[in-house]
């Protein structure tokens, strides 16, 4: 291996720590819909996977507030704000439109208004549900976020697009899917 010494031309940012692996925002994206015998993993591995971005310094969380993926995230960071009873965690959720939920089973809207009561930020990115606005609502997730937590597994979609955005902005990335095994 060869290291090069530094030159006087180039500047050290003295502050600089290789080995700081500290991260203080996290976006989620997923499908809307996951097989049910793998959906007891994917909750298990959210938890999982909180609890160690929440040990690495992540405290703000960002999700989409769809039905599937986004709704069982948002419920993770809930749960994991009252099992640490720390009132720094924050669940912001980044919305396409207000009309996002109008479309939703009765259960899944009554899931959702929950969720959107227990949020402490709420983003709408436009004035109505629409192709455009939900683009607009995943590169809002993406910007600004360390890490992207995701459940994809077919490379078309709006989860796709976001994965992609994620990992072409440098987001450390994990997909729950690549730790589930599937029959």
């Amino acid at each position: 291996m060869i290291i090069n010494k530094p030159t006087d031309d180039i500047e050290i940012d003295e502050g600089f720590d290789p080995f700081d692996d500290s991260i203080t925002t996290v976006c989620f994206t997923g499908h809307r819909e996951i097989p049910g015998n793998v959906l007891p993993a994917v909750h298990e591995l959210l938890s999982e996977f909180l609890a160690s971005l929440y040990a690495r310094g992540a405290r703000v969380f960002k999700a989409g507030g769809a039905v599937g993926f986004d709704t069982a995230a948002a419920q993770a960071v809930i749960d994991l704000k009252a099992a640490t009873g720390d009132r720094d965690i924050k669940l912001w959720l980044c919305l396409p439109a207000r009309d996002q939920a109008d479309h939703f089973s009765e259960y899944d809207r009554l899931i959702y208004n929950m969720i959107l009561n227990m949020a402490d930020e709420v983003t709408y990115v436009s004035g109505k549900s629409n192709t455009e606005s939900y683009l607009a609502r995943d590169r809002k997730l993406v910007e600004g976020s360390d890490v992207c937590v995701a459940y994809c597994t077919k490379q078309k979609g709006g989860t796709y697009y976001t994965c992609r955005q994620a990992l072409s902005e440098g987001l450390e990335f994990i997909n729950l899917a690549d730790f589930i095994e599937t029959e």
